[in-house]
């Protein structure tokens, strides 16, 4: 497999605030909203992540940036560097890069890692900011010393590909990038399985790399469906993995992974009808495994 110069995209402007369950462990969903009428911020904080992504609540990105805005008034750094995410995408407010920059930079000066990573980001890629990769790296670090996942990744991510400053250093990135692993982030995944199946800076274990592909493709990740479907093979030697491979690609295509729409084009012709069957038939099957998803 090529591997692809950007493993991962950007986490700028695409690392929405990290969603959480509608509820805290234990606490029902009516009792946080008590909570957050009453005033607590991180209850407030915590149903804008339910209302932005519709966890337990119908979907409202106008009620969600209400409920951020109310917890950053009361000084809550996530929620205040989650106003960033909404200017950056012009979600409910014209898109405004210089402002979202400034929530970002407001959180992360109060502390909030996902507000750190982002703000980061802005600078690492001059977006609505003037660029300055040294404190850029220096505000990606931070999160990355508060665990961050996505910190994790995007770190492991420069030392895969020797960017922003860094040089690429295989295994530098492999420890890293196991960190994010272990909190089952898919890009991390994704990259230790081409470190993996490519032998970068270890020797190719094509096993470890399947099961890293696997892990990201179980959550329903398009670029992990369509690593795995390529390593499977869907015209491979081993016919008894045809089916898989092909249940995988056609996964990600439908996610949109063009890398697995090129594949498919060129081999579908030539599958048995059989083969193609069985696997579209798991492909409508499929349903991603529950990630746990923990707040930080």
């Amino acid at each position: 497999m090529k591997i692809p110069q950007l493993v991962i995209a950007s986490w700028l402007f695409l690392l929405a605030p990290v969603a959480v369950r509608a509820a805290e462990p234990g606490k029902p969903l009516d009792e946080l909203t008590a909570s957050a009428e009453k005033g607590d911020a991180q209850a407030q904080y915590q149903l804008g992540q339910a209302c932005l992504r519709g966890r337990g609540v119908p979907k409202a990105p106008a009620k969600a940036l209400a409920f951020f805005k109310k917890a950053a008034d009361q000084g809550h750094a996530e929620a205040t560097g989650a106003i960033g995410y909404f200017y950056a995408n012009g979600l409910t407010v014209p898109k405004d890069l210089a402002g979202a920059a400034e929530w970002f930079r407001q959180g992360a000066e109060k502390g909030g890692a996902k507000a750190q990573l982002n703000y980061g980001q802005a600078l690492l890629n001059a977006r609505g900011v003037n660029p300055d990769e040294a404190e850029g790296m220096k505000w990606i670090d931070k999160a990355v010393a508060q665990g961050l996942p996505q910190a994790c990744a995007a770190k492991g991510e420069f030392f895969f590909l020797g960017s922003h400053g860094l040089p690429k250093d295989y295994a530098k990135a492999r420890e890293i990038l196991e960190k994010a692993a272990a909190d089952d982030l898919a890009s991390a995944h994704n990259m230790l399985g081409l470190i993996h199946q490519e032998g970068l800076g270890v020797p190719a274990d094509l096993a470890k790399a399947e099961a890293c592909f696997r892990k990201a493709a179980e959550q329903g990740d398009a670029k992990g469906m369509s690593y795995l479907g390529q390593l499977l093979g869907p015209d491979g030697p081993d016919a008894s993995k045809h089916v898989e491979a092909l249940q995988w690609l056609l996964l990600a295509q439908r996610a949109n992974d063009p890398e697995a729409r090129n594949i498919l084009h060129a081999i579908l012709p030539t599958r048995p009808p059989e083969v193609v069957r069985k696997a579209e038939e798991r492909a409508k099957e499929f349903k991603p495994r529950p990630v746990l998803e923990t707040e930080r």
